[in-house]
């Protein structure tokens, strides 16, 4: 492909093929991403989408316009040049000529549409010329119209053409200010005009009864059942340059308008009902390009836009007249107010649609990545990979069923349930029918959720922190370890193992064990029946008899034993020194029919390169629980930040909450339940999830707080009072867990806990005189408090040492008690410079009379630190 493009288009009976024209007309088929990695032996001619070139068009360059036909024998387009010369080719070495029409007045092709009730029919339009006809309709299996009757508007211009659905009935945007509706279903023809300056991109709605048109900033709405008014008349900010129905939608409309790498989309609703001549619209632009090329000089505007004539919401974009990309809509929302369920956000379709031939032809894991192509969230690391089927919103993690029931009546019925409300296990999730993969994901923040703390194995391995004291904390010996294989696999690849406190630490909150506890875990997967995930575990631990075994033994439970009997036949049979070169060569073409992605990690594990287990870590049917432990165990420091990095970014711009395994709370997280929520409307989820999880400051970001009100909104709709009182008093706990509390605090010196709190809960004395108050030892760990450095007793132990020896009579047990009794008697206090102290009361009474420290061999003056006058003390009591 050289040179720029000026346009592209699917062919309607062909939606694997589509054409682009520029410099050159070209033709392509769309395949897999699989196919086109088997095959190509070059570069792609088209980078951003997975297509092979198949022919061109040599006899027409510079094509002023160009229409794909209805035909469904073969793919074939109209081309009309600058000159008015109008080609049909069907991209065969063949020419006939009587497939070229010439006018009789030389000037250029403006526009041209072919009929949709009868493939053979086009339409043409032409400049102005004041001695010839501006529209000629040409049946190209009659040959070249000569027929007075084929001719219209002589002496007027052509600027824009298209044909009603529902009858042959061609409409005109003609001389800049008439729009003409030709009825050619008698022999003599009759029209119908419109006065109107938006004359521009004519387009008939997929249920024929709407028309729109546009003049640069105004697209005007008709009712083509009664035309003489316009429906609606809607503004924008830049002028229009495309409009175009999506044809799997009778109410999306679409413009692409100048400079702007946004897709204005307009959704047309009737009031009433779809004959209703009162109509609304909601607008919205998205950009199909990922994140990080929005402020980018990348791709600058969007020149072209092609509707797929089947797949739902799927369309061609030509961006900067040079890259042609394949996009699918982000699932929209619309508004619908039920004396029921009175939710506002509902789904307009369900996410899944049939894939294309193409598509289907290719196989696919079944627990793919959830993908998006939300641009506000998208951030792929790759254009290519985002454009190449990665772009949809047909989320594997979310089941089927679920989108295809009414989701608002399934919120609903789990609110009943107390869904999110306590602690999950696996009877809740029975009880509450939850998907797989919501039951893995509130498992896994389960196992992240400790000291009140969702705990992101981000920071838990020291990823990202600096020099900070976190940082400090959380780094630590790493020490690698050489594994030997098991007999009989004579294996040349070094396997080095790296361990380290964090790590250990992060594969136990990953849900893997070490040593004596692997064996019981492995029997806890093999009794839930997962049984290629613990054959897995084992194969990573070196365990590879062991894998047999449970292979062998799950083989004789099956209904269909085939996959896990070969594949207990080739483990036990494995020679890496021997087979792996044979089955590295084999495992990309294994992998497509081995359905179960834990096997196929099994073999990509045994058939590694060296050091290379890039294969094992995007084997995305695996969780990302033991993807990540596997990380943690086998990769380096270097290549363990990077992955968890790429697979948080991959997660917030598909919206998978297992995310959260490694971002905790945070603002990633935070972005995280934003993509999902974006992408699932799943509204319930996301504000439990940030309740129950979500405890810090993170819980007063707006989004969350967003999130609860709605949620609480929908719970009033419904009239779930004391639901929504109990979710009230559980956000009321957090928010009164989550205020300041004490921040300077006495801990004790062997496990550092507090034992402020120990000394200031202990019962008030009932008799003052003869009470002691007995705390001399940590209430944590029992170890003993350290001694007053005047009464010689442990701390937290009080005595009555203020009264005289019988002098002061019933005064000086009033003093004594007295000062008992106030808390600040017993407080520990301690000099800044020599570290001794000890009760306040005593230190108070020494330094009246004293400068230096009670403490015999310390000469620190202690009270001359302070630079209290000694006639300023005053007594506590």
């Amino acid at each position: 492909m050289s040179g720029n493009i000026h346009g592209i288009s699917w062919f309607p009976n062909f939606p694997d093929k589509f054409v682009s024209w520029g410099q050159e007309i070209n033709l392509y088929e769309v395949r897999s991403k699989e196919e086109i990695q088997q095959t190509q032996q070059q570069k792609s001619r088209l980078p951003y989408i997975p297509c092979n070139y198949l022919s061109n068009e040599s006899r027409y360059q510079y094509a002023r316009c160009v229409a794909a036909s209805y035909h469904s024998d073969q793919p074939i387009i109209a081309v009309g040049l600058a000159d008015g010369k109008i080609g049909i080719c069907n991209f065969r070495d063949t020419f006939d000529s009587s497939w070229e029409y010439t006018p009789r007045q030389q000037r250029m092709c403006t526009c041209l549409a072919w009929n949709e009730l009868d493939a053979n029919i086009l339409a043409i339009g032409h400049d102005k010329h004041r001695s010839d006809s501006c529209i000629t309709i040409w049946d190209i299996e009659r040959g070249v119209p000569k027929e007075t009757a084929n001719f219209f508007g002589l002496s007027e211009s052509a600027n824009s053409l298209c044909w009603d659905h529902n009858h042959r009935v061609l409409i005109a945007g003609m001389s800049q200010n008439l729009i003409k509706l030709f009825d050619l279903r008698q022999s003599n023809a009759t029209c119908q005009s419109i006065k109107t300056k938006a004359v521009q991109g004519l387009a008939v709605a997929p249920n024929g009864n709407y028309l729109c048109s546009y003049v640069d900033s105004m697209i005007m709405l008709w009712d083509l059942r009664a035309i003489e008014r316009p429906l609606r008349q809607i503004s924008s900010s830049r002028n229009h340059m495309q409009l175009a129905w999506c044809p799997t939608r009778t109410s999306l409309l679409s413009s692409l308008q100048r400079d702007s790498p946004y897709i204005t989309l307009y959704d047309i609703r009737s009031v009433d009902n779809e004959s209703s001549r009162e109509v609304y619209h909601v607008k919205r632009q998205i950009s199909p390009f990922p994140a990080k090329y929005q402020h980018s000089s990348k791709f600058a505007a969007l020149n072209g836009l092609s509707w797929h004539p089947r797949d739902f919401e799927r369309m061609l974009l030509l961006a900067d007249a040079l890259n042609i990309l394949d996009f699918r809509l982000p699932a929209s929302l619309h508004t619908a107010y039920s004396n029921r369920h009175k939710l506002p956000l509902l789904m307009q379709r369900p996410l899944y649609t049939a894939p294309s031939p193409a598509i289907a032809a290719a196989p696919a894991s079944p627990s793919a990545p959830p993908t998006s192509s939300c641009s506000t969230h998208s951030t792929g690391s790759s254009l290519t990979d985002y454009q190449m089927g990665q772009n949809s919103l047909s989320f594997d993690f979310l089941e089927r069923e679920l989108l295809e029931e009414d989701l608002v009546e399934e919120t609903r019925q789990r609110a009943l349930q107390d869904y999110g409300m306590n602690k999950p296990d696996n009877k809740r999730f029975a009880e509450l029918q939850l998907t797989p993969y919501l039951r893995n994901v509130w498992t896994t923040l389960g196992n992240v959720f400790c000291e009140e703390r969702l705990t992101g194995l981000k920071s838990t391995l020291g990823i990202n922190l600096g020099h900070t004291s976190e940082a400090l904390m959380a780094s630590s010996r790493i020490e690698s370890q050489l594994l030997q294989w098991p007999d009989g696999i004579n294996n040349s690849n070094k396997l080095v193992c790296y361990r380290s406190e964090q790590r250990d630490l992060a594969l136990q909150l990953c849900g893997w064990y070490f040593d004596q506890e692997l064996d019981r875990f492995i029997e806890q997967l093999y009794a839930n029946k997962e049984f290629s995930r613990a054959a897995m575990i084992c194969v990573f631990h070196l365990k590879v008899l062991s894998a047999c075994n449970i292979l062998s033994q799950a083989a004789d439970m099956m209904r269909d034993p085939s996959m896990y009997r070969i594949t207990a036949i080739a483990l036990s049979s494995f020679n890496a020194d021997r087979c792996s070169s044979t089955w590295r060569n084999q495992r990309s073409t294994a992998n497509m029919q081995i359905q179960d992605p834990h096997l196929r990690a099994i073999f990509s594990f045994l058939t590694m390169e060296k050091d290379n287990f890039d294969a094992v870590l995007k084997e995305e049917g695996v969780s990302l629980a033991d993807r990540v432990a596997f990380a943690c165990k086998y990769l380096s420091e270097t290549k363990l930040a990077d992955y968890i990095k790429q697979r948080i970014q991959r997660a917030i711009e598909c919206g998978d909450l297992n995310g959260l395994l490694l971002t905790g709370e945070s603002l990633d997280g935070i972005n995280i339940l934003q993509s999902y929520m974006d992408a699932s409307f799943d509204v319930q989820t996301v504000a439990l999830v940030a309740i129950n999880y979500f405890r810090n400051e993170h819980f007063t970001d707006n989004r969350i707080q967003y999130w609860i009100a709605s949620y609480l909104d929908y719970l009033n709709s419904w009239e779930l009072w004391e639901k929504r009182a109990e979710l009230d008093i559980k956000i009321e706990n957090i928010r009164a867990s989550s205020r300041s509390s004490r921040t300077v605090y006495l801990s004790c010196n062997f496990c550092g806990k507090s034992v402020s709190n120990a000394l200031l809960d202990e019962p008030r004395p009932r008799s003052t005189s003869t009470s002691t108050n007995r705390l001399s030892s940590c209430p944590s760990c029992r170890k003993p408090l350290p001694r007053c450095s005047l009464c010689l007793m442990h701390m937290g132990t009080m005595i009555n040492t203020s009264g005289g020896s019988g002098g002061a009579g019933d005064a000086s047990t009033d003093q004594a008690g007295g000062w008992q009794l106030k808390p600040f008697a017993k407080w520990f206090s301690w000099c800044q410079t020599c570290r001794h102290g000890g009760h306040t009361e005593h230190i108070m009474q020494w330094f009246k009379q004293n400068s230096e420290c009670p403490v015999s061999s310390c000469n620190c003056r202690c009270f001359d630190m302070d630079g209290t006058k000694l006639n300023a003390l005053r007594d506590i009591s």
